[in-house]
């Protein structure tokens, strides 16, 4: 069988064991666990009659009392992946499992990782491959996360990682072999670190139910494989995005007082084009972050007041930021960048 992107089209036309494999992890009498194959249409239980426009009468993932863990693994391995997800997440309360959801090699980290965790109302992205992949909370989960459909997106590229909720980039992991790893900044505008170990780039999709209380069934509710798909991406990644201030959800642009330092900008492995201008001349400085956790300055241009300019950096560092001296008081007009 040649490989096939999980989308709605294919289990229309077929079945999910067409797409999936499936295992559990199931409690014993003896206190221990055993792993088995089994079929994923027991557990992921979908009809074709909808209540209204692609919401259908059966849509849900189901754990049974007594597995620890659910998990389906797509027969084919993507590289450079696309992997979306529309869906309302579970409003279990603290005994609840854990929900995976995205790219994995094979199970425990092992070969690496590029998905999403949600658990206890909170959404984490994970990064890397075995035994301590970088992990992160993600900012901006809507408060109606369990009764209205959100986007879940992660794109994986040949050195960057990118995690986005409804279509606004929320996470950025650099996919380095750096040893340590780091965590740049968790929180808004965007989460951001380095892989202390490069994932590999060909990987499966992952949907798991694991851990919490294993009396009870847990039903993840409103999935249907009509709300997934998956898609071969590209090595290199296509954003333009406007500049933050550091640490904040408001923008670059806008009256400054003082210097303006704004958000990690993604370039590891990738070309970056800044446009800046502001009403007042300056020093603009390029700075790069390094694995001890400082900026260092790498370039540094002379602003003109009302001039634009386009900067193109290619120096390789995890991540950048831009430094703004202004000589008196003025604004920002622009700040974006172009990740090539």
């Amino acid at each position: 069988m040649g490989k096939l992107p999980v989308r709605f089209g294919y289990v229309l036309e077929g079945d999910l064991g067409k797409l999936f494999y499936c295992w559990i992890r199931e409690s014993l009498a003896s206190g221990r666990e055993r792993f088995k194959s089994d079929d994923p249409r027991k557990y992921w239980r979908a009809s074709w009659e909808e209540k209204t426009y692609t919401e259908f009468e059966e849509a849900s993932l189901v754990r049974p009392p007594g597995l620890t863990t659910l998990s389906l693994r797509s027969r084919s391995v993507f590289k450079y992946g696309v992997f979306q997800l529309a869906a309302r997440l579970p409003p279990w309360g603290d005994d609840s499992p854990m929900i995976w959801f995205g790219f994995e090699a094979e199970d425990l980290f092992g070969g690496g990782v590029v998905h999403f965790l949600y658990h206890r109302g909170k959404l984490k992205a994970f990064a890397g491959a075995w035994p301590a992949p970088l992990s992160f909370e993600l900012p901006g989960l809507p408060g109606d996360y369990h009764s209205r459909r959100h986007i879940y997106t992660v794109k994986v590229h040949s050195a960057l990682a990118l995690w986005f909720i409804d279509d606004k980039l929320r996470g950025v992991s650099a996919l380095m072999d750096s040893g340590d790893g780091a965590l740049v900044h968790e929180g808004p505008p965007y989460s951001c670190g380095v892989t202390p170990m490069r994932p590999a780039q060909s990987m499966g999709v992952l949907l798991d139910i694991d851990g919490g209380s294993v009396d009870r069934e847990w039903s993840w509710n409103d999935l249907h494989p009509w709300q997934v798909r998956v898609l071969e991406g590209d090595p290199r990644p296509s954003v333009a995005m406007r500049l933050y201030r550091y640490g904040s959800e408001k923008t670059l642009e806008g009256g400054i007082e003082g210097s303006a330092v704004s958000h990690p900008i993604p370039c590891a492995g990738s070309r970056v084009t800044l446009a800046f201008k502001a009403d007042v001349g300056g020093r603009l400085c390029a700075e790069a972050y390094t694995l001890k956790g400082d900026w260092d300055e790498v370039d540094s241009l002379e602003v003109q007041a009302g001039r634009t300019l386009y900067w193109t950096l290619e120096v390789g560092p995890p991540f950048l930021r831009l430094h703004f001296e202004p000589k008196s008081y003025g604004s920002i007009t622009l700040a974006e960048a172009f990740i090539t």
